[in-house]
């Protein structure tokens, strides 16, 4: 491996584990990028060796003093991957490239423009969802859509809602670590999230809109090592969500006591009984109209009818009357 000094305008922090034919696209993403102030960090985190260095071997020229390969002996989790590459680099921006998603080739020129002349301490990108499947070494494109397509701009309030940025999205000034510290190593999942809410409770984060710049690739169906975790891990999501703003309560109520919370429990508790009050008073409106639509219905097909008769009536009775003799 060439020598570098482990610095760059931005360090690119990869994350990796036994995807070859993923990690090569994502290498050529970087080397994709019109920005080329960058220094890449390959973490390997329990994979294959070999396989990653004969992917770095092949890509060597371009990425000579560019580059530093990091292998974990075991898997220590996304996390304590992400950390482990911050750690090893020098730079004033940071971006997560997970070895799966991509960029558009001006993401780097245009977010790292955005915070040169901006106070924002990050910046997220309008993303598109890519949906693909993976045939031996051949990616196919099988289907698209964008991400939180009402997004317009990215705040704490939201984020607390849901996560409403991935990691491939996201560009931030290295300098936030020495405030918020550094992704919790302790969440086998989520841990971007958690860390989005940490960042967004101290600094603001600009949002870039427009076409995606940032592709968050999906495999639906897939598990393993070429699985996503969202996806092929969604239980573990959704349990280490509930611990995420679990420990927060907890954090808020050693502050602040259990006063507020406890009265807007009773108020939620209220709003719930008198939404069901009225959910229950509509369904009993919507049967008694149904009901009143049918009795009308019946009476003008009753009316109809009685119409009808009248006529057949006054026609059969015409027909059979005798005619007066003169």
């Amino acid at each position: 491996m060439a020598e570098h000094d482990h610095q760059g305008q931005v360090a690119i922090i990869m994350r990796t584990k036994n995807r070859g034919t993923l990690l090569e696209r994502a290498v050529k993403d970087v080397l994709a990028q019109t920005y080329r102030n960058w220094f890449l960090v390959i973490v390997n985190d329990g994979g294959n060796a070999a396989d990653v260095e004969q992917v770095v071997a092949r890509h060597s020229a371009r990425l000579a003093g560019c580059v530093l390969v990091l292998h974990n002996p075991e898997s220590l989790g996304m996390e304590a991957a992400s950390n482990l590459g911050v750690r090893s680099s020098d730079s004033t921006f940071l971006a997560i490239h997970d070895d799966d998603d991509e960029w558009r080739p001006d993401f780097l020129a245009t977010t790292v423009d955005y915070l040169e002349s901006s106070d924002d301490e990050g910046v997220m990108v309008r993303t598109e969802v890519v949906y693909e499947q993976i045939t031996g070494s051949t990616i196919e494109v099988v289907g698209r859509e964008i991400l939180e397509p009402e997004l317009t701009r990215i705040t704490l309030s939201a984020l607390i809602h849901h996560n409403r940025g991935v990691p491939i999205s996201f560009l931030y000034r290295r300098r936030a670590h020495s405030v918020i510290g550094f992704y919790d190593e302790t969440l086998d999942v989520v841990g971007d999230w958690e860390f989005h809410i940490r960042f967004a409770r101290v600094f603001s984060i600009g949002f870039i809109d427009g076409e995606p710049r940032a592709f968050w690739n999906q495999r639906l169906g897939v598990s393993g090592d070429l699985g996503n975790s969202v996806i092929d891990r969604a239980k573990e999501h959704r349990g280490f969500d509930e611990l995420v703003r679990e420990n927060y309560l907890k954090q808020d109520v050693a502050e602040h006591g259990l006063g507020m919370m406890m009265y807007a429990s009773s108020m939620h508790r209220e709003l719930l009984q008198t939404q069901r009050q009225i959910q229950d008073q509509l369904h009993h409106q919507g049967h008694r109209l149904a009901q009143l639509e049918a009795a009308v219905s019946d009476a003008s097909l009753v009316s109809l009818l009685r119409r009808r008769y009248r006529r057949l009536k006054d026609r059969f009775v015409g027909r059979s009357a005798p005619r007066a003799e003169g």
